[in-house]
């Protein structure tokens, strides 16, 4: 497996790993702002599902756009790098 498809999938399993974390944050937040006596346990966990499903699909857009940054930044460097370092005179 080559390097460049070895950091694809850590950015991908980083990203949506990304999301998830935060459909679970504001899952968690949701949860605790709705007092229990108005929550059943089906809008419980259909809010965990969906909350979820949100999260996963943050983190594909946040995997989207860096693989969109990734590939574009080559194209907005200017000129050829000196890899030599400054010349003496």
């Amino acid at each position: 497996m080559s390097r460049q498809t070895l950091g694809v999938i850590l950015l991908l399993v980083v990203s949506v790993g990304l999301g998830l974390a935060g459909g679970q944050v504001f899952c968690g937040l949701f949860l605790s702002s709705i007092p229990p006596v108005a929550m059943s346990a089906l809008n419980r966990n259909a809010a965990s599902v969906a909350f979820t499903m949100y999260g996963a699909a943050a983190g594909g857009v946040i995997f989207l756009w860096a693989l969109l940054a990734a590939v574009l930044a080559p194209l907005f460097r200017s000129g050829k790098r000196d890899t030599a370092g400054p010349e003496r005179a």
